[in-house]
């Protein structure tokens, strides 16, 4: 393994080691648990392993004044994409008109929720604008709104 990399995947099994061990809210948090363990941090190295673990920012069960903690994208039910994942933690609403599908999300997660969609290609989706706390679909077609709404409901375990 090259020795630069050595580091790198340490301080990567750090951090998947402390979000298991405990609710981690924000990256500066992370970075100042990260330096209790003896790793030198920016905020910018702490942002690059999220995103390049793929963690989700999730809110805190039962918890006020919208809290979230770092997950693993692989903790939970086993998701066959990112997607999945994403729309089983933060969708709370599906809502359709026309060609279009309104999701509501929890507070700070739509635009999380948006890039996913986008990410996932699909071809009856022509775009997503995401806001704070809901994101609009737009579907190619009408016809097919419906079907894409109701996905959305069977990845978030909906009946």
């Amino acid at each position: 393994m090259d020795t630069l990399q050595q580091p790198k995947t340490k301080r990567q099994r750090a951090i998947l080691s402390l979000i298991a061990a405990r609710p981690v809210r924000s990256q500066d948090e992370l970075a100042t648990l990260l330096e209790q363990q003896g790793y030198e941090v920016t905020q910018a190295t702490v942002s690059r392993d999220i995103k390049e673990l793929g963690l989700l920012k999730v809110p805190l069960k039962g918890g006020a004044g919208g809290a979230f903690k770092y997950v693993e994208p692989t903790v939970g039910p086993a998701f066959t994409s990112r997607l999945h994942r994403v729309v089983s933690e933060v969708v709370i609403q599906a809502r359709f008109s026309m060609n279009q599908i309104v999701l509501r999300t929890h507070p700070g997660t739509a635009m999380m929720l948006a890039a996913a969609i986008d990410s996932a290609d699909w071809p009856e989706i022509l775009g997503t604008i995401g806001g704070d706390d809901t994101v609009l679909v737009i579907c190619e077609k009408p016809e097919t709104t419906p079907m894409i709404k109701q996905r959305f409901e069977d990845m978030r375990g909906e009946q």
